[in-house]
């Protein structure tokens, strides 16, 4: 299976835990249309725990990115897809920027609505930015 839509169902368990459900087996075989292959859903694993893990710091790099919003004015999916993506860019780094960030801006729009990409967009450009040291850009 492609990583596109493992990245997809990453985000949607993370939503889910993010409603208070546990983001478990039910919901990979209720919520998403697919088998994850072996490597798949260690991948799924690994997102799953390094967000829980690290949602705090994740929220605080989000947040530190935001001009003129509030972390809890961003709509829960959206929250739920920069979580993911942040955690990618800063701490996962297996797959090029460009694509964790184009991935986060289409499943933005999926999810949530065709102007969601670009508030996504912007919010992950700010992200790279503080990641890379240029503070000033973010």
């Amino acid at each position: 299976m492609a990583r596109k839509s493992a990245r997809a169902a990453a985000v949607q368990m993370v939503f889910e835990q993010m409603l208070g459900g546990d983001g478990g087996e039910e919901t990979l075989r209720g919520l998403i249309e697919f088998t994850p292959e072996e490597d798949d859903q260690a991948y799924i694993d690994g997102i799953l725990s390094g967000v829980e893990d690290r949602a705090f710091e994740l929220d605080e790099t989000i947040e530190k990115c935001l001009k003129g919003w509030a972390l809890d004015r961003i709509a829960r999916v959206d929250r739920a897809v920069l979580r993911v993506a942040v955690y990618e860019l800063c701490y996962d780094r297996q797959q090029p920027d460009a694509v964790v960030i184009n991935e986060a801006v289409t499943l933005a729009q999926r999810f949530d609505a065709p102007t969601a990409g670009k508030f996504v967009n912007g919010v992950l450009s700010a992200v790279l930015a503080l990641r890379d040291g240029n503070e000033e850009q973010a």
